[in-house]
């Protein structure tokens, strides 16, 4: 299982920061490769959260509606995601408090033996990690999104 984890600080209080991002329909505004996303109802059964629907593009090599769920604790300000059934794919974002006008989000990514990962590393070449420049991607686009009201990093390539 392949592991990936980036922070980045936001000059926003937590509360506000995790209230945009739990939010389904800001996950295109942040998120590199996702065009759309709506809540679809309850996640399957022993499934946390809900289920999510997402139209997904990596540039040069598929565009695809994906299924998925969300879970999110307001309390902890906490969101966890994943494959339902066809890929070992979650990942978690916490957003932390940095004082009363910073937060610190921290984005955590787990690729099992059925997901993507290996394909898009033996495709993108020794040099290049286009999972952890994604997870890059999304902190900056998070960024850019709150502090700037700006748009989303476009997704890495995956060759260069």
């Amino acid at each position: 299982m392949q592991e990936y984890e980036q922070s980045q600080t936001i000059k926003a209080p937590a509360g506000a920061v995790f209230a945009w991002l739990s939010d389904v329909e800001n996950l295109p505004h942040y998120l590199p490769p996702v065009k759309s996303a709506t809540l679809e109802g309850p996640s399957a059964e022993g499934v946390p959260g809900r289920r999510v629907r997402m139209q997904v593009e990596i540039p040069n090599r598929y565009s695809v509606e994906s299924e998925g769920y969300l879970s999110v604790d307001r309390e902890a300000r906490r969101l966890e995601w994943g494959a339902e059934a066809e890929r070992d794919y979650s990942g978690w974002l916490l957003v932390g408090e940095n004082g009363e006008t910073e937060s610190e989000v921290t984005v955590h990514l787990s690729f099992g033996e059925r997901s993507v990962e290996e394909e898009v590393q033996r495709e993108s070449g020794e040099d290049h990690d286009p999972l952890a420049e994604g997870v890059a991607a999304t902190l900056e686009s998070i960024r850019r999104q709150i502090e700037e009201g700006s748009g989303k990093v476009s997704p890495p390539s995956p060759e260069r």
